[in-house]
Formats: structure tokens, C-alpha cells, sequence
């Protein structure tokens, strides 16, 4: 480490870089930041992590594209065993535990995930006993399949308000086919921040989701890409507003492309490409209360199910959309778009269309269930069997070609 008169306003990792520490100096770096924030560069090189990067707010962390490497070890999933009451600081693995002081661990069973997981940096362990920083958040039951991982976000902040992330590729272990978990995982894993931009980044192999925004408002996430992610590529949730994601793409990620999450709103997914994703190209538009969302210009094609599903919710414009060759899971099932319990959702300017010699997406617009007061127009779906399907006594669909 280089000498300094005091805080700066910009360092370099390489002036902090410690193959021992658990960020390999970038924590570092970011602490030696003045009162008012500043630009961290991580230049070309390999960052193995054992913790998350906390960023503050007022904190550019910026690397050189592709050539700056943040990578995880495999997470090593272990189960407990005995069970951990609330507030515990300490648990007992089934074997010896595959962990070291200073590693970032998440706890959890099948009934206590997501918000409800614990998260936190072992600070002893012997043998199969471990002890860990802060206390567990909920009671974790053997018989609930209780377990510990050696997994945490790339890059987490919580609370906090300009923040911009630039030029990263976050790596998890080389095709990954583990258990996928939950979304407080995330490779990128932003929680109730303001004036956020992700930009230039690659995420891949990640046991999670890629990129996730939960709450806050005033977010940017583009020009990025998830590759082979075992949860979602992209994923806003929890309430996040005012967010646009744009110019980005997912590609065989084990869950949708894109996900909305619940009561999304205000914001704007387009431009972009998802493709042969293992669920939706985008998935769960109006699920769990989303609304008054766009979705235009995007390719979602060979993805397993829906190029776009939109279910149980309302007030969302999805135009412009391009919905090729779906349904990869199960030919004939899914439709280009799936308007499900859906309502007062505009559908407009849309082409589904299917190129393999034996289609899959046979379905172009399909409404169901409850679905009603739809406006469906403009929409070309030549060449399916079923082109367009509206279901609502109060829906409309007009001038579509079919």
C-alpha cells in the first residue's frame, strides 16, 4: 500500500491490492475515500472475493470492462446439525464446516429465506462449530432442511444514495448447476438505494440472480449482461420505482431473463435482448402488485416458457415487442405473451413469430383467466396456430394482423 497525506477522493485497488484480505483491498480502498465519496478503480486483474463489497453512497467503483474480475470459490453448502434459535450467534455443521474466518456465510431453511435468511462473516469456527458476527434473524429447523453456504453478493449497499457501479464482470464458479438461491444472493445486490447506475457489467455462472435492485427509486442498469445465472439474469423487486433498464441482455439464465418483482412501478424495460432462458424471456410483469410499468423493444426468443408473462395485476404497457420462438419447455404450451388475471394493460405493435421447422410457440397473444379490459392492437402474429386469444367481455382487439 502506497503512503497518503489522508482521504482521497480517487485511489486505485492496486495501491491497496491483499491477496489475504477478504476483498483483495477493495474494501480498503473505498474506506480510504474522503468524508464525500469518490471513484474507486479496480484496474485489470483477478479479485477473488470472501465477502461482499459494501458500497457507500457517493461511490463510483469502476473497472476495466471485461478484464476486471470479481469471482467467487463454490458455495459449499453444508447442513446443520442441530437447529439455531432466533438470535443466536454460533451453529453446528453435519461435518466439519467448509469455512474460514473472515468468509461471508447465508443461513437459511426451506420455511426462512430471502428477507428472512440470515447473512452474516464467520468469526470462529472449530471443527464443525461456527460462530458468525450477528444474530440469526429467524429460527432455522433441521427438519426444514437448515443449511449454511459459503455464498453473499458480489457488491451489496443498503440504504444508501449515489452510488454507480462501471465496467465489473462478476463471476461465479465455471457453470455452475448447483441449488439456486434465494435473491439475497445476487451477484449485484442493492437494497432501498437512490440514484443507482449499473453500467458495462457482466455477470455469469452466478448461483443466483445476476443483477438485483430491491426498493429505492432512481435507478439505471445498462448496457450489462447475465450470463448462465442459476436464478433470474435481471431482477427489480420489493417496491423499487422510477427505474430503467435498458440495452442489456440475458442469455441461458435458469430463471426469466427479467423479472419484476412485487410492486414494481414507474419503471421501464426495453431495448434489450433475452434469450433461452430457462422460464420467461421476461416474467412476473404485474405479479404481486407491480403496475404502471412499460415494456417495449425487446427480443425474447427460445426462451422455456413465455416470451413475456404478465399475471395478476394491472396498468402496464407492453408495445414494440419481438416474441420468437418460445415455449422451448413444453412446444405448444406457452404463448408469445400471456396475459393472465391481467387488466387495463395496453398490448400494442408486438410480433410473434415462430422460425424453427417444428414450432414451439404456437400461441401469440393469449388472454386468460380473469383477464379483462385489455386494449390489443397492432400486433402481428402470422403463422400461429392461434394468433390471438382474448377471453375479457371488456377486452379489445383490433387491427392485429393474424
Amino acid at each position: 500500500m502506497t503512503e497518503s497525506s489522508g482521504p482521497r477522493g480517487e485511489v486505485s485497488v492496486a495501491d491497496f491490492y491483499d491477496p489475504d484480505s477478504p476483498t483483495c483491498g477493495i474494501a480498503e480502498a473505498i474506506a480510504s475515500l474522503s468524508p464525500g465519496g469518490g471513484r474507486v478503480r479496480a484496474p485489470a486483474g483477478a479479485y477473488p472475493l470472501r465477502q461482499s463489497i459494501c458500497l457507500p453512497g457517493s461511490v463510483s467503483l469502476v473497472g476495466d470492462g471485461p478484464a476486471t474480475v470479481l469471482a467467487i470459490r463454490p458455495p459449499d453448502p453444508v447442513a446443520l446439525a442441530r437447529d439455531v434459535r432466533e438470535g443466536e450467534r454460533a451453529f453446528d455443521c453435519s461435518t466439519r464446516a467448509p469455512f474460514q474466518e473472515g468468509d461471508a456465510v447465508g443461513l437459511c431453511d426451506d420455511r426462512q429465506t430471502g428477507w428472512h435468511g440470515t447473512h452474516g462473516i464467520v468469526r470462529e469456527r472449530s471443527g464443525a462449530h461456527v460462530r458468525i458476527n450477528v444474530p440469526v434473524e429467524r429460527d432455522l429447523k433441521v427438519a426444514d432442511n437448515a443449511r449454511a453456504v459459503r455464498l453473499f453478493p458480489a457488491i451489496y449497499a443498503l440504504n444508501e444514495v449515489d452510488i454507480e457501479i462501471q465496467g465489473l464482470a462478476i463471476r461465479g464458479p465455471e457453470q455452475y448447476r448447483g441449488p439456486w438461491w434465494d435473491f439475497t444472493y445476487a451477484a449485484v445486490h442493492l437494497v432501498g438505494c437512490r440514484r443507482v447506475r449499473v453500467v458495462n457489467c457482466t455477470v455469469s455462472d452466478w448461483p443466483s440472480d445476476g443483477i438485483g435492485i430491491q426498493r429505492g427509486s432512481d435507478v439505471q442498469v445498462m448496457q450489462c449482461q447475465a450470463h448462465g445465472c442459476r436464478g433470474h439474469g435481471f431482477h427489480p423487486g420489493t417496491a423499487l420505482r422510477a427505474s430503467v433498464w435498458s440495452h442489456n441482455i440475458a442469455e441461458g439464465n435458469g430463471g426469466d431473463g427479467f423479472f419484476f418483482c412485487a410492486r414494481v412501478h414507474h419503471s421501464v424495460c426495453s431495448d434489450s435482448v433475452f434469450s433461452r432462458n430457462g422460464q420467461h424471456g421476461i416474467g412476473g410483469v404485474a405479479n404481486g402488485g407491480d403496475h404502471h410499468n412499460i415494456v417495449s423493444d425487446n427480443v425474447c426468443a427460445y426462451n422455456g416458457r413465455s416470451g413475456i408473462d404478465a399475471s395478476r395485476g394491472e396498468e402496464h404497457m407492453l408495445s414494440g415487442n419481438l416474441l420468437l420462438s418460445n415455449s422451448q419447455e413444453a412446444p405448444g404450451r406457452w404463448p408469445g405473451i400471456r396475459l393472465h388475471d391481467l387488466d387495463r394493460t395496453i398490448v400494442r405493435g408486438n410480433r410473434c413469430a415462430d422460425d424453427q421447422t417444428v414450432p414451439t410457440q404456437t400461441c401469440g397473444i393469449a388472454e386468460s383467466g380473469s383477464s379483462d379490459c385489455n386494449l390489443i392492437g397492432g400486433n402481428m402474429c402470422v403463422g400461429m396456430k392461434e394468433p390471438v386469444v382474448v377471453t375479457g367481455s371488456n377486452s379489445r382487439a383490433e387491427g392485429n394482423l393474424a
